[in-house]
């Protein structure tokens, strides 16, 4: 009897020791679940923090930059940072700066690529003025127009400077149709500037040019306008 009675008792223990384990085990789980949970956020926390201080380096590093830092280097900088959608009023006004400043770039870098542009078309067009000789109808009009006769013949020495001498023929073309040309009375170039000095007024322009290897004029040929 007595036996029954005690194993009965154990029996009752052993249930109600496990059900204080059962319930301590829970307890534990579901701190631990709750402190894992915890661990997170502030890892996440601790990451975001880093990720925004990151910006406003990286940002601040375009705006004092002096030049060095291409274009393209910084709309890469600015892309990956505005893809992180950083909620941060100071990250936000940096990036509102940054913005500017690149806009500011793109507006000089249009600004000089239009120059250049322009200095080369000039540049074309001399070439082309130089190689048809028109350039020379700008002497011709400065000799005819010249205020003076001491202008004129100072004129008149500069643009021999551009003849291979003072002989090279001038021809000018009267009428032309098809095939046939008609020329004017020729002249050498030292008279024709002079004869241009003397009637103050430039009626041709220059139509064709003969240049040397040194390309100084050898033959020059004029139409009436």
């Amino acid at each position: 009897m007595p036996n029954r009675i005690f194993t009965g008792l154990g029996y009752s223990l052993v249930f109600r020791v496990m059900l204080l384990l059962l319930a301590g085990g829970l307890t534990f789980g579901t701190a631990g679940c709750k402190s894992k949970k915890k661990l997170a956020m502030e890892q996440a926390a601790r990451e975001y923090a880093e990720k925004i201080e990151n910006a406003k380096a990286d940002l601040r590093a375009i705006l004092n930059d002096d030049g060095t830092m291409p274009l393209s280097e910084m709309e890469r900088r600015l892309l990956n940072i505005r893809s992180q959608n950083l909620n941060d009023p100071e990250v936000q006004d940096l990036i509102s700066q940054v913005e500017a400043k690149i806009i500011a770039a793109k507006e000089e870098l249009e600004k000089l690529k239009a120059e250049e542009e322009r200095k080369l078309r000039e540049a074309e067009e001399e070439k082309k003025k130089k190689e048809s000789g028109g350039y020379l109808d700008d002497y011709f009009e400065q000799i005819a127009g010249a205020r003076s006769i001491d202008a004129a013949n100072s004129k008149i020495s500069e643009t021999l400077k551009l003849f291979a001498d003072n002989e090279v023929p001038v021809l000018i073309i009267i009428s032309r149709e098809g095939d046939i040309v008609d020329y004017d009375k020729p002249a050498v170039i030292k008279d024709y500037l002079h004869y241009l000095k003397d009637q103050k007024r430039y009626t041709s322009r220059v139509y064709r040019v003969k240049t040397d290897d040194y390309g100084l004029i050898t033959e020059l040929e004029l139409i009436k306008k």
